[in-house]
Order: structure tokens, then sequence, then C-alpha cells
């Protein structure tokens, strides 16, 4: 942005919705809430959901992609 200083930037990290995330994995999107329902998520599985409202919930773009990166093997 013009006139805005790199120690004054803003960086924006999307967040993703189910239908998004499943699009992303190749999945569908009931295989997507499987996986957050039967405790697949977290640490060493796949990230936890970002709850927004009662019936909003989203990922960080940021958490899907270092998912896939370690399932990659990289």
């Amino acid at each position: 942005m013009p006139g805005v200083a790199n120690d004054q930037e803003i960086r924006v990290r999307p967040l993703l919705s189910a239908g998004e995330v499943a699009r992303v994995l190749g999945i569908g999107e009931r295989t997507l809430w499987r996986m957050v329902s039967r405790g697949r998520t977290g640490r060493d599985g796949f990230p936890q959901p970002v709850r927004l409202g009662a019936r909003t919930v989203r990922w960080r773009w940021e958490d899907v992609e270092t998912f896939l990166r370690r399932r990659a093997g990289n």
C-alpha cells in the first residue's frame, strides 16, 4: 500500500469455511466433519476450527497449510 511503512504492514490471514477446506483437501464436507467429530484434530491431526459464533466455524488457512505440509512430509 502506498504510504505504509513495512513495520506498519497489516497481514490478513484468511479464514476458510468447511466447504472451502473440504475442496482444498479433496474430500467431502461430511468427511471433514467426521474428522472433526472423531477427534482427529489437534497437534498431530487436523487443525481445530475457530468458532466465530453459534453457527459459524472457520479454519485458519495457515493451520490447514501446515497440516498439508506435514502430510506431504515436508
